[in-house]
């Protein structure tokens, strides 16, 4: 009885050790791919807005960028929030804003300065090109995806990790621990329209079929995949303007857009 009694309780210490997260130096698996929702208010910006409608919608912005240009002032607000994002102003009004929806930048802390090339989507040959040979490979296996963590480091500054899938970046993070939220995507929710009156102009968040409603048939559209997501870049002529304006869509819904003025006169640069 004694013998059996050790054996049991030898047998649960190994089920116990086997179930609880790995130890320093080991690889705890992140969470498997999900896509979300998320409300924000960057959903009720659109193109030509001004900079004190922007102000009153987003407050104060996280940072603040000038590039004084010869035809344009040209200003970028960065917003934190659910999901972060930035904002072009020209001249004071609205001409691009995009969503940080894959977060690239895991982990708290900021990022160094000599990994900040590497964004995501870029191909590992044009890591290597910007970064140079990594001190370290590893290869893992999470919910059935093959996923590279390339390790840098530069002086004294802290360790830095490159995630790739299926050949191209999705992740960088500070340290050598992979992030729980490596897959996650979180997409804006569909704008709410004010009062009764429908939304008026293109907002983050529509589908392409909302995009369409207002610019008419598609001029031009290269599709790839990141962090395993469909993503589009589409552009579309606005009526009655002789101007384009482009948008990003990720799993269908507008995720970037901006003001693209006018474009060559070259058919290949209106999609025909």
């Amino acid at each position: 009885m004694k013998r059996k009694l050790t054996l049991m309780l030898a047998a649960a210490t190994i089920a116990l050790l086997l179930s609880a997260p790995r130890a320093f130096g080991d690889t705890i698996a992140p969470q498997p791919p999900h896509v979300g929702l998320v409300a924000t208010p960057l959903s009720q910006l659109h193109l030509g807005m001004s900079a004190q409608q922007v102000a009153r919608i987003m407050g104060e912005p996280a940072k603040t960028s000038r590039f004084p240009m010869a035809r344009a002032e040209t200003c970028k607000l960065e917003f934190s929030g659910p999901i972060p994002g930035k904002v072009m102003l020209t001249d004071g009004k609205v001409s691009r804003v995009a969503l940080d929806v894959f977060q690239p930048d895991k982990g708290k802390g900021d990022l160094p300065a000599f990994v900040r090339p590497a964004w995501p989507g870029m191909a590992e040959s044009a890591v290597r090109r910007v970064l140079g040979e990594a001190l370290d490979i590893r290869h893992h296996v999470f919910s059935g995806i093959d996923v590279d963590q390339w390790l840098y480091s530069r002086g004294d500054q802290s360790d830095v990790s490159v995630f790739f899938r299926a050949g191209h970046v999705i992740a960088r993070a500070i340290g050598q621990s992979v992030p729980p939220d490596l897959f996650r995507v979180d997409l804006p929710a569909p704008p709410e329209a004010e009062g009764e009156d429908p939304v008026s102009a293109a907002r983050a968040g529509m589908t392409t079929d909302d995009i369409e409603a207002f610019y008419g048939p598609i001029k031009f559209r290269v599709d790839t995949i990141i962090n395993g997501e469909p993503v589009s870049r589409i552009v579309f002529q606005v009526p009655n303007a002789g101007t384009f304006a482009g948008f990003t869509f990720v799993d269908g819904v507008v995720t970037e857009f901006e003001d693209l003025g006018r474009m060559p006169v070259d058919p290949a640069f209106q999609g025909r």
